[in-house]
Formats: structure tokens, sequence, C-alpha cells
């Protein structure tokens, strides 16, 4: 989540952390809970937890990346304007820096006034496909997720 990436300022906080104006989504559990509207009042509607906390930004269209084996194997738009397309090489760009990245995940990029930014990365296992279907790729994805998840499970000692 390198700013030259988000195009906005991005941290890791708590539910003290989270404002008015900003998105966050749970840092804790996978599908916690999120909010990408204003609060009125963060105090009252946060669980306590560590969030991913974002300012809000401006977002003309939302696009969703596949990623596989560090490329790019699709690009689907899923909000927002159709025809206001990312730039694919900033996005080949994030996917190269990615240094930590699964063998297959999403990775989810807005177009607005500020260029192609990040908005968050996904795991490959319940994420939305948004149209996506490519045959002879989608099963080699999750298979290749799935086996790289239990093999580290495994490895950590939790499987």
């Amino acid at each position: 989540m390198k700013s030259d990436f988000t195009k906005r300022q991005v941290f890791i906080g708590t539910e003290k952390d989270v404002t008015r104006a900003v998105f966050f989504k749970s840092h804790d559990q996978i599908k916690g809970y999120s909010i990408n509207e204003p609060v009125l009042d963060p105090a009252a509607q946060c669980p306590r937890g560590n969030y991913l906390i974002s300012e809000m930004v401006d977002i003309e269209s939302e696009w969703r990346t596949f990623v596989f084996n560090g490329e790019l194997v699709g690009l689907q738009n899923y909000l927002g304007n159709c025809t206001v397309f990312p730039d694919v090489n900033e996005i080949q760009k994030m996917i190269h820096a990615f240094e930590d990245a699964s063998i297959a995940y999403t990775l989810d990029v807005g177009v607005g006034p500020r260029g192609t930014f990040i908005l968050e990365a996904h795991d490959f296992f319940s994420c939305g496909l948004y149209g996506f279907s490519k045959d002879n790729v989608l099963p080699v994805m999750f298979s290749s997720w799935m086996y790289h998840y239990i093999n580290q499970k495994r490895s950590e000692g939790l499987g």
C-alpha cells in the first residue's frame, strides 16, 4: 500500500482513529466489519479492533484485476463508468511491487482525478468475479491459492 499507488493516506489504526471522512475495513479478520460512507459517530458505530483506514477519494470507475503468478490475467469493471479505463501500465507496476503477494489474488483499483490507484487487495478464495471467466485460468488460480494456503498453515503449525 505504497502512497505512490494508493494516491491517498492509508494506515492501520484502531476504532479510535476512525473519523467521519474515511473508509475503513477490519484488519483483524477477512470479510470483517467495513464501511465506505461518512460515519456520524465513529465511537458508537465501530467495534473494537484494528482497521485499514483510508481517506475518502473521488472514484469515477472501479476495476478488479485478477493476478496469477505475478501476471495480470484479467480486468473487469465492477462499479462506475466502464468507459473510464485504468492505466494498465500503472497496474503492472503495482503488481510487480507487491512483494508478499499470494500466488493468486485480486487487486481492486479505482480511476478518478488522481489517476489509477489501489483500493484494496484480496486473496483468491472468496472474491467476486464480476464476469471474469477464463476457463483455462480460473480453476488453476483457485486450486493453486488453496494449495499454497494449506501448505503455509501447515508450516506455521496451524493445520
